[in-house]
């Protein structure tokens, strides 16, 4: 597993018990490489790999992939350059085109062991005038529902609410500039209510400065863990779920 000198902050909402010790225990894992490049891999070992990057700030790394979920067509969510069996994986787009003609593509269907489907969003709070069009992908896998919302730039509103549904786990970019600052993600979430993980994206770090740091996103934030020496975060699945948060 590849050991980070970065930040990378998540927000736990709900508890889902200590690390798996024993191989028989069903366990869902995320690895985040930067920006909002992230790969799932589920209890039955299927890897789902969110918005991968090629952003040479960031150490090199080799993600295989089964399902690639590419929420729009700029270059730091759209790099297959590291995924090794690219050329054998399943490429999802949910958008196509470039500038003003990007269209949304719609996506509701059956891989593996997931139900993946995408909701229709924008890169800016004008409809996409500035920056374009933008897909939020959700996965239903391990009775879990995992929501990547790309390079949201807006609120949201009840029509897509109620499209995207009840998140488990929510992945939402907090660096501003070009997507929601960390005021308006704090918005966001309490718009969807994600019911355990938070898991920021899309931030400046030490070794990529280009956009805005997570504080203000976290500030004041109750629940969050700062994981200074791992990208991974495990849940495990089995055994039952205490009605209490975890901090």
């Amino acid at each position: 597993m590849f050991r980070w000198t970065l930040v990378w902050a998540v927000v736990v909402l709900g508890w889902f018990g200590a690390r798996p010790t024993s191989a028989q225990e069903k366990k869902l894992s995320i690895r985040w490489f930067g920006q909002s490049f992230f790969q799932v891999t589920t209890s039955r070992g299927t890897r789902i790999v969110f918005d991968p990057h090629a952003i040479e700030q960031y150490p090199r790394q080799i993600v295989p992939a089964d399902l690639v979920l590419i929420s729009h067509p700029h270059l730091d969510h759209s790099a297959l350059t590291y995924i090794p069996n690219r050329d054998k994986a399943k490429v999802i787009a949910g958008v196509t085109g470039t500038a003003r003609r990007q269209e949304f593509v719609a996506v509701d269907e059956k891989f593996r062991d997931c139900q993946v489907y995408n909701v229709s969003l924008f890169h800016d709070k004008d409809n996409g005038m500035l920056r374009g069009r933008n897909s939020a992908f959700v996965v239903e896998v391990d009775g879990l529902r995992l929501c990547h919302l790309g390079d949201l730039g807006h609120e949201l509103n009840d029509r897509q609410l109620k499209r995207l549904g009840e998140v488990d786990v929510l992945m939402i970019p907090v660096g501003g500039i070009y997507t929601l600052n960390g005021t308006d993600a704090r918005v966001v979430v309490e718009q969807i209510k994600p019911k355990r993980l938070v898991l920021p994206m899309h931030y400046g770090t030490k070794a990529f400065q280009e956009l805005l740091g997570p504080e203000e996103f976290l500030d004041g934030m109750e629940g969050v863990e700062r994981r200074l020496t791992t990208n991974e975060f495990v849940l495990e699945l089995s055994g039952p779920v205490p009605n209490r948060p975890r901090v």
